[in-house]
């Protein structure tokens, strides 16, 4: 996704060596739309974070497949 959206959705992010990170966290309690690659999330000083790229919009199918199963 590209960081600009997710600025505009006031993700909290973080910019380390360069590399724009975004907190996983946030994404997860304050955006329900969006979702993250688990397998690309780092941990930096006890905080998960994650690149824009491994950050989607769910799809339709997504969001079928949540209200089936219901929030964790």
């Amino acid at each position: 996704m590209n960081p600009k959206i997710l600025k505009q959705k006031n993700v909290k992010s973080i910019v380390i060596k360069d590399v724009e990170y975004f907190d996983v966290l946030d994404i997860k309690e304050n955006h329900p739309d969006l979702k993250v690659d688990v397998k690309e999330i780092i941990i930096i000083d006890g905080i998960p974070l994650i690149r824009a790229e491994y950050i989607e919009i769910l799809t339709e199918f997504d969001n079928n497949i949540k209200s089936m199963f219901g929030k964790k």
